[in-house]
């Protein structure tokens, strides 16, 4: 039988070893990788072609909610499985618009866990009813592309111009291009807005 290829990711160490402990408990499953920001989670999806990520929303570089979009963009079939300490319906509502299957809490029990992993397995959705069906909402509405979405958030957690260019392999003015994108599409005009606007919107935390 074949094995069930699982990615964690996590930019937490104590939680991916909870979490690959819970899985690997259950026999055929294997955690095929562990990624620790969201960029690093599609290159992995991409390089790996896991069955199931399980995935956080919150993570450096790019967050979870981005990540997500861009997999489902590249048209893996992974079913993705949000588990996170968030469990607003905002974020549920979120995570459904950009294509996931399921979305826990870090405070729900392993076994349930691993009832959702299987439910999404087996293509259905783990999800609380009020919010199925729903659409996304603030800086995840298309607003922003998603290079721009990108440059924000990494300006948000305070990367300069030129530290943008690099992580994103881009040139330095390229970087500010965007970013006077950004303030003009968001009309915003500082880095404190900036932050402001991702916190508000859940792509960053305070």
């Amino acid at each position: 039988m074949k094995a069930i290829r699982i990615l964690i990711a996590d930019d937490h160490d104590i939680v991916r070893q909870g979490l690959r402990g819970v899985i690997e408990r259950e026999p055929g499953w294997v955690v095929c990788g562990e990624a620790t920001t969201g960029r690093q989670t599609v290159t992995m999806t991409t390089e790996l072609a896991p069955d199931v990520i399980v995935l956080d929303v919150r993570m450096p570089d790019m967050n979870g909610l981005e990540a997500a979009r861009q997999i489902r963009q590249a048209a893996s079939t992974a079913a993705i499985l949000f588990v996170t300490m968030y469990d607003s319906k905002d974020f549920e509502r979120d995570a459904i618009g950009v294509g996931a299957s399921g979305f826990l809490s870090k405070t729900d029990s392993a076994r349930l866990l691993v009832d959702a992993v299987r439910a999404v397995l087996a293509r259905r959705t783990v999800f609380s009813q009020p919010v199925l069906g729903a659409g996304l909402t603030g800086a995840e509405s298309g607003r922003l592309t998603p290079r721009e979405r990108e440059v924000l958030q990494l300006l948000a957690e305070g990367s300069t111009n030129k530290e943008v260019a690099a992580r994103l392999g881009i040139t330095t003015k390229t970087a500010e291009t965007h970013r006077a994108r950004i303030m003009a599409k968001l009309d915003v005009h500082t880095v404190s807005g900036l932050v402001r606007y991702a916190i508000r919107h859940r792509m960053i935390v305070e």
